[in-house]
């Protein structure tokens, strides 16, 4: 499915209950896969193989941000690779805990807040399907560009052949 966008989830287990209606949603986007890994995790799966490759292959890296992440050492190691690897890292605030360490300054939402929860998921499906259109976009630029190299290529093939029967 090369060409799908591909969100990875960074969460602590303890926050699934709250996460799971905003990945549902976000799921049902045309061209979205989401990475969650209580639900894509198989077994005999090397965990840190699988969760590295899965940033690696993300286009955007929501971390699902609250008390309980700050504790997790896979939340705070996932956002560690998604600033190795440049991934755009959109925080989600599900209760009143800040990003500090790593997500200090990056503009977050604010899931925590019930007057603002809804604009702000809204906001959040506005920037998926404006970066899905954009990699279209983009993928169907670099296409044609191949296909004009393709062109260009056998018609100067073709003056070549054209050349060799002057001789």
């Amino acid at each position: 499915m090369s060409g799908n966008f591909k969100i990875f989830a960074s969460y602590s287990t303890k926050d699934i209950e709250k996460i799971n209606p905003i990945l549902n949603y976000l799921s049902q986007i045309q061209g979205v896969e989401i990475f969650f890994a209580d639900a894509d995790l198989q077994p005999g799966d090397v965990i840190n193989n699988r969760i590295i490759q899965s940033i690696v292959a993300a286009d955007i890296f929501l971390a699902f941000y609250s008390t309980a992440s700050t504790q997790s050492s896979y939340v705070q190691q996932e956002i560690g690779a998604a600033r190795a690897h440049n991934k755009i890292i959109i925080p989600l605030l599900l209760d009143g805990t800040k990003p500090t360490g790593m997500l200090a300054g990056v503009h977050y939402l604010d899931l925590s807040d019930q007057q603002k929860r809804l604009p702000e998921i809204g906001r959040l499906h506005n920037f998926i399907v404006n970066n899905i259109q954009t990699k279209n976009r983009n993928q169907l630029l670099g296409g044609l560009a191949l296909v004009g190299i393709g062109i260009l290529a056998l018609a100067a093939s073709q003056n070549d052949d054209e050349d060799d029967e002057d001789y």
